[in-house]
């Protein structure tokens, strides 16, 4: 490949940039441009004596001998084939096909190009190829023989054919799948078998050149200094302008191509090499100023505008004769009062010129400090701003006295020198500033501050909306502010940081904000950036344009009010260093870099590797790569931005590669995928390209090697491992023997001890349960005959009340009885186990009522059994008895008069047994403590209940759940539930 370097020869001209590039500046590999093309990927192609020349707007390359495989010479001729297809050939003076497909020239054996695009009859005359085949855009092609012009398919099927005898010099050309031809005198259509004559309008003379170009179907006319192209319009053929007034003459032009889409030429010389043509955008008008600096400027009438110099400018750059007024003056602050009068300032002097003496006659004030910006509140009052000198403080004066005599006397002092003012209702002045952006309540003369823009220097203000506010700074970009929600948005700048030094916002009626800048103009939407405000999108697409979209200079100006205008005839303009640029923002058509990205080229320690599906292998032991991303795109360089991440092994963020190559020294192995993306300019959207990178391992890092590695080191170690066991087992066999015979006695010893420690354990375990049975069961019985014996021993000579005592004494002595068979039965739940048998589980608690009869009696407690008297049940009877005889027991204890309840049945298919009381009940933490919650006690406290510590025990080897229900003073309600009992 053969990369240039961008250098050209640049004319001079008021409505077009011209650019020629040739062999004389190294640009060019030879200076015949003998054909142009624009390929469906979007780059141009040249056809020259010295080889194939692709142009992607920024650098041109060169296929030729020395690049492509099998070319034999480097003298091409004509392009032929279909663009749009991208099915582009021609030929060399040594016939060898060339094919240009996927970006790239190659040469095609004969026998595999596709039947309608071969040359069957290569008429070699006068060193050129006679081109006997026209190709249209719907796969049909025209033939030209020596007495038959004929249309055919792409089967070599003839649609029609009419008898026409030529020479070679006739000029045939097609337009819109229609073949012309002008014979020297006269143009001829043939169309569906019919030969017409035919006229072009505007072309009054046959004093003209006619360039062809029919891989484009494009024809271009040269008449009199002036380009045209042939168009199609309301059935008629008719020239537009594309070049005017530039002598062609003596350039020997010989092809040429225009770009619809970008509205650029491409102009071809047989010894001049190339010439580029793109019609200005901007018009700049330099005025009568001696410096030709221009700032503040204000509307004049609909497509006029007034400048600080007093000259008036119209929008199609002239400048009249006579200025408006005459008065030195700083340049940075023009108005319009209501009464039409015009105020301009000096350093530390006001005028206002009178429009009743057509701005002859004017007022004159001088102050002491330097006046820095004059305006006109909403209800007609004039401020001056002022600096104090030697600080950074200010003043506001306004307007008083008399109608003939007007003075202006001092309102406010404010800490900043003021920059820029607007306002939108009365009494609030937005204010900018060398400290920031400012809310100035007037009435009040109060001031509040911006926060976000403190210490930045203030250019600009723009209002579109109340709650949009505008604001361009000196060295930090550019800002929006909403004054109700008090948020402030600072947006990111271009990658040249050009924004930084942002002027003036002009907003035009299209949706796009115009933004001057010490290095040229910005075009961004207005939608984009309220949605990054919003955060809706993370990027801004910014359009450029420098000096050579028609600027004298890049170097805009500001710090002026206004600082620029949109006019109501739809234009726009700036103040410049060179005069005033103006445009119609209606008829700037952006050119933007809308085209994909293409990974044409790896070079590989410097040799050139091919890209294969967007995929690249490479060896694990490369140095350096090299890859080369390219983009078409014929606009401003700097709106071209592209930038690359990797994923893999690897990573890397995203970076802006420079002059299309991005660099890579050796990588681990592993799969990458480079990512190249660029805005494409619509909505601020990317365009985005990928390239898999497959660099292969070394032998020692692939999978079977590791797996290999894996086996031998498995292998090894196994044997090792087995080696050792087999060693340890035989030690282990003596050393069991030896152990075997001294401990055998020992080991005898242990168990025994083993017993009679469990044994130990199980008699301690017992012991305890007993004492805290005796302790918890005797004691009511035993209370309950002490207060039996009292009685009687009171009441001797009540015979009732003796009988009664003994009768609850007999009682007493029987339930105390019971109590001690119980405990004697429960120490031994320990050595059986849960033995079930069948019973009556009715008559077992008649049993258990009868026992506390008498003291349920003497309480006035009634108990009511109310299971089913045929209620049989399968347990252990010992267990449940106990079980029973403790909850009742309880219940007594804890009900001072009331009734108790027992009841039984059937809940999820599993048998039930519940005792309810009306008694005192329990408390919260004792109800959570038995129904197995997580409630922790205090060192201090018992755990309550021993009767129902006992039957928590029972219930667990009988499998079943209790569970309590308890309001304190409304009573309780214990169930249990068996598990596995019917």
């Amino acid at each position: 490949m053969f990369f240039v370097n961008f250098l050209y020869s640049q004319i001079d001209n008021k409505d077009y940039t011209l650019i020629w590039y040739s062999a004389d500046n190294n640009i060019l590999p030879q200076n015949s441009v003998k054909s142009i093309i624009k390929d469906n990927n979007g780059f141009i192609w040249m056809a020259t004596e010295n080889g194939l020349v692709r142009y992607d707007g920024n650098q041109f390359k060169t296929f030729n001998t020395e690049n492509v495989a099998g070319m034999t010479t480097n003298r091409m001729s004509l392009f032929r084939g279909n663009a749009l297809k991208d099915n582009i050939y021609l030929l060399n003076d040594l016939a060898d096909y060339i094919r240009i497909k996927n970006n790239t020239a190659s040469i095609i054996p004969k026998n595999k190009i596709p039947k309608q695009f071969k040359i069957s009859n290569a008429l070699y005359k006068k060193r050129r190829f006679y081109n006997n085949k026209i190709h249209r855009t719907d796969n049909k092609y025209f033939t030209l023989s020596k007495k038959y012009i004929g249309l055919y398919q792409d089967e070599n099927k003839l649609l029609w054919q009419v008898k026409y005898a030529y020479d070679e010099y006739q000029n045939f050309f097609i337009l819109n799948n229609i073949i012309y031809n002008y014979d020297g005198e006269k143009f001829i259509k043939f169309e569906n078998g019919k030969i017409d004559p035919i006229k072009i309008d505007g072309l009054k003379t046959n004093n003209f050149s006619i360039i062809i170009n029919n891989v484009s179907q494009q024809t271009f006319f040269i008449v009199e200094g002036n380009f045209y192209i042939l168009e199609k319009k309301h059935k008629k053929l008719v020239l537009r302008l594309l070049l005017k007034n530039y002598d062609l003459s003596k350039r020997n032009i010989v092809s040429a191509y225009y770009d619809l889409d970008d509205r650029i030429l491409y102009i071809g010389s047989s010894t001049d090499g190339l010439l580029v043509v793109k019609e200005k955008l901007f018009l700049a008008i330099p005025g009568k100023n001696k410096d030709g600096v221009y700032y503040a400027q204000v509307p004049y009438q609909d497509n006029q505008f007034l400048a600080t110099s007093g000259e008036i400018f119209t929008t199609d750059g002239q400048s009249l004769s006579n200025p408006l007024f005459k008065v030195l003056n700083d340049n940075y602050s023009l108005m319009f009062d209501k009464m039409g009068n015009i105020w301009t300032k000096a350093n530390n002097i006001v005028y206002c010129f009178h429009k009743k003496s057509n701005f002859i006659t004017y007022n004159k004030w001088s102050f002491e400090d330097r006046v820095t910006q004059i305006f006109q509140m909403n209800n007609g009052e004039i401020i001056v701003g002022m600096s104090v000198g030697g600080s950074p403080n200010g003043k506001l004066y306004t307007l008083g006295g008399t109608k003939d005599k007007p003075h202006f006397n001092f309102y406010m002092n404010v800490p900043f020198n003021v920059t820029y003012m607007l306002q939108i209702k009365d009494n609030i002045i937005w204010t900018g500033s060398h400290l920031g952006f400012h809310q100035i309540h007037f009435k009040e003369k109060k001031i509040e501050n911006v926060k976000e823009t403190e210490n930045n220097y203030v250019r600009s203000v723009y209002i579109g909306k109340p709650d949009e506010i505008w604001i361009t700074t000196y060295g930090n970009g550019f800002y929006l502010y909403n004054q109700f929600t008090k948020k402030t948005t600072s947006f990111p700048v271009d990658k040249n940081k050009y924004l930084l030094t942002s002027h003036c916002i002009i907003e035009d009626k299209n949706g796009y904000f115009w933004i001057t800048t010490n290095k040229g103009l910005f075009q961004v939407s207005k939608k984009n950036l309220l949605d990054y405000s919003n955060k809706k999108i993370k990027n801004i697409y910014y359009q450029y344009y420098d000096k050579s979209d028609g600027f004298a200079t890049n170097e805009f100006n500001g710090g002026c009010q206004p600082c620029g205008l949109l006019l109501k005839n739809n234009y726009v303009t700036f103040p410049s260093m060179k005069g005033n640029v103006v445009f119609d923002s209606k008829k700037v058509k952006r050119l933007l870099p809308k085209g994909d990205i293409y990974f044409e080229q790896a070079e590989v320690n410097n040799s050139n590797v091919t890209i294969k599906n967007d995929t690249l292998n490479l060896n694990h032991d490369f140095e350096r790569l090299r890859l080369f991303i390219n983009s078409p795109y014929y606009g401003n360089s700097n709106n071209l931005n592209i930038e690359t991440k990797v994923e893999g092994p690897i990573s890397q963020k995203w970076e802006s590669i420079i002059d299309n190559n991005i660099y890579f020294t050796t990588l681990p192995h592993g799969t990458y995928h480079l990512t190249a993306r660029k805005m494409t300019g619509h909505d601020s959207e990317y365009r985005y390209k990928t390239l898999t990178i497959i660099i292969a391992p070394a032998f020692y890092q692939t999978i079977w090697f590791n797996v290999l590695i894996f086996i031998l080191a498995f292998t090894t170690l196994y044997y090792v491992v087995k080696l050792r066991l087999k060693y340890v087992r035989l030690k282990n066999i003596h050393l069991e023997k030896k152990i075997a015979e001294q401990t055998f006695q020992l080991r005898n010893t242990i168990t025994t001890l083993k017993d009679t420690t469990e044994n130990l354990r199980e008699q301690i375990t017992n012991h305890k349960k007993l004492i805290g049975t005796i302790t918890h069961d005797i004691k009511s019985p035993l209370r309950f005959l002490a207060m039996t014996a009292k009685h009687v021993y009171q009441n001797p000579n009540d015979s009732e009340a003796v009988q009664d005592g003994i009768k609850s004494l007999h009682t007493s002595s029987f339930q105390l009885y019971n109590f001690v068979n119980n405990i004697l039965e429960y120490t031994k739940v320990s050595k059986q186990e849960n033995l079930s048998t069948t019973y009556c589980l009715y008559d077992l608690i008649e049993e258990k009522i009868k026992i506390f009869l008498t003291i349920a009696s003497s309480k006035k407690i009634v108990i009511e059994n109310l299971i089913d008297a045929n209620q049989t049940i399968s347990n252990n009877r010992l267990l449940f008895s106990i079980v029973v005889h403790n909850l009742l027991d309880n219940a007594i204890k804890n009900t001072p008069s009331g009734k108790i309840t027992l009841v039984s049945g059937i809940m999820d298919n599993k048998l039930f047994f519940a005792i309810k009381d009306t008694g005192s009940g329990m408390s919260g933490d004792i109800v959570n403590l038995y129904n197995k919650q997580d409630i922790k006690l205090t060192q201090t406290q018992e755990k309550p209940g021993m009767g129902l510590q006992i039957v928590t025990e029972l219930l667990e080897i009988m499998k079943a759940k209790m569970k309590i229900e308890s309001t304190i003073n409304i009573g309780t309600k214990i169930t249990i539930l068996f598990l596995n009992t019917k």
